[in-house]
């Protein structure tokens, strides 16, 4: 459970805590952005795609910390948070994922599917390549042919590149995943994996307002 109220026998002050969640929050903003990305012009569809991506991954992350207070034991939620043994990340989940996993199996013996645990695999990845945006690593490449070497008569060599010669594909930049598309599907996954939760835990309708967008 959250630490609600401290207090020792030293003569110090005691502390009252007032815990806020921001879940439904972070998922309002998640839904609204995305409402707002399928209609919204090529500009602002950027704009509240990534929003939307931000605040679903946003708001897994604050429900697994706030559900984890509550299933886990104060010494544990160190190692739970830096996902230490015995809460060890397996091979290519991610952490946020590898902490839902955690959560699910602890309190419900229970395994998320495999389409939604991709899913917030990739949701996931999204924010990471937003907030770590590195311009080389995401960047639009067009693939062209390989260097030209011509041998002289001298024995030398010249090597050439060809600027204009047809690019042999492309391949779109980072951003170009980030759409309307993206952000439903974010949205979508960061509802799903709290109405599970909910269902689970026997309130079918946890998030009172909200449903998946089709």
């Amino acid at each position: 459970m959250p630490t609600v109220y401290e207090a020792s026998f030293d003569g110090s002050n005691t502390v009252r805590y007032f815990h806020i969640s921001l879940v439904r929050l972070y998922l309002d903003q998640a839904h609204d952005n995305a409402r707002a990305s399928i209609s919204a012009d090529p500009g602002d569809e950027l704009v509240a795609s990534i929003t939307s991506v931000m605040f679903s991954t946003m708001a897994i992350e604050a429900f697994v910390n706030e559900i984890s207070v509550d299933i886990l034991e104060k010494d544990e939620l160190n190692d739970f948070i830096r996902l230490r043994s015995p809460y060890k990340m397996e091979k290519g989940e991610g952490s946020v994922c590898a902490k839902l996993r955690i959560m699910f199996d602890k309190k419900f013996n229970y395994k998320l599917e495999k389409q939604l645990t991709q899913q917030i695999i990739k949701l996931a990845n999204y924010r990471n390549n937003l907030v770590h945006y590195k311009l080389s690593d995401t960047a639009g490449k067009l693939i062209m042919p390989p260097i030209k070497h011509t041998q002289l008569e001298d024995g030398g060599a010249i090597s050439t590149i060809d600027f204009m010669a047809k690019p042999k594909r492309f391949e779109p930049s980072f951003v170009n995943s980030i759409n309307s598309k993206s952000a439903v599907s974010g949205f979508n996954t960061a509802l799903s994996v709290i109405l599970k939760w909910g269902k689970l835990s026997g309130v079918d309708d946890c998030i009172p307002g909200l449903s998946i967008i089709d």
